[in-house]
Formats: structure tokens, sequence, C-alpha cells
């Protein structure tokens, strides 16, 4: 597989866990290299389908089977994205980045951390993948003195917007 499959792989499986963190579990899926992975909720297992030439190979598992096999594989993706250019710039803005509001009032206290852990892990995948782009303007703006307010707002804000897209803050 390749290391971009493996990413998305590894970003399917923590978005999983942080839903699953909020009981707000919905049906999810991600193709990578002619692999297809389908979860849904009610059945609380995982469609894998394989298509290789003509040939098409399926198979179910536990949702927990699944996500117990991925924490390896997201150090990997982390270490990798922590020995990246932009890396430790961008670790260090997501560790400033504001607990979206509404998270502490969901979870205990622990629950809390844990989950904002698992959303700034998704958020430093996400943009140290961006930041390698050629042309990113993310890395113009991590680079450039000047324009350090405006990459920590990006972070910010993408931090906001994955929360917004995983986490039930309205509940």
């Amino acid at each position: 597989m390749s290391q971009a499959g493996l990413l998305q792989l590894v970003l399917f499986s923590e978005a999983l866990g942080l839903r699953k963190r909020f009981g707000h579990l919905v049906a999810s899926d991600v193709s990578v290299d002619g692999l297809e992975l389908s979860y849904d909720p009610a059945q609380r297992a995982l469609h894998i389908e394989r298509q290789a030439g003509y040939s098409r190979q399926t198979a179910c598992i536990p949702v927990e089977v699944f996500q117990s096999e991925m924490p390896d594989m997201t150090d990997v993706c982390i270490a990798r994205a922590e020995e990246s250019k932009h890396g430790p710039a961008l670790k260090r803005l997501l560790a400033d980045s504001a607990v979206p509001d509404g998270i502490g009032k969901l979870l205990t206290q622990d629950e809390a951390d844990l989950a904002m852990h698992q959303l700034r892990e998704i958020a430093f995948l996400l943009l140290v993948q961006e930041a390698s782009a050629r042309g990113s303007a993310l890395a113009r703006k991590l680079r450039g003195k000047k324009m350090q307010e405006q990459a920590r707002e990006a972070v910010s804000s993408l931090v906001l917007e994955l929360a917004a897209e995983l986490v039930p803050i309205s509940a």
C-alpha cells in the first residue's frame, strides 16, 4: 500500500474512533488503492472489498478488530509527519489551538483531553499533507515570519472545521 493510502486508512480509523468516543456513529467509507472500506453503524461491522483486475474479494470484520490493528499504523504516519519539514512548526501551532466549544460539556475532562488529542492528530496529519504540497499557501505562511499569525489562524480553523464535522457539538 502506498504511503498516501496508509494515511487515508489512518485518518478513516481516527475519525471512526473520535465519532465512537462521542457516540456519534455514522456510515462512513474510504477508497484506497483498489481497497474499499465501508462502515455501517447498524451492523457494527466494516465491509472490505478489494478489487484487483477482474478479481473481487470481500470480507466483513468487526470495526473493533480493524481499530485494534491501526494504532501502530497511526504511529508510523505521525512519526513521518513529525520528521517532515513543517512538522515541528505545525505540532507547536496545534498544541496552542483552543478546544472547540462544547467538547468539555459532552465528556469528562479525561475523555475530552483524549478527544482533543485525536482531533489534533487528525489535523496534524492533514496539515502536514497540505504543507508538503508543491506551492502550498500554508507552507508559505509557515516559512514567513510576518505570516505566523495567518498560519496560526489556518491551523485553528482546521481544528474547528474537523470538530464541526466529526463531533456532535450541538448535542
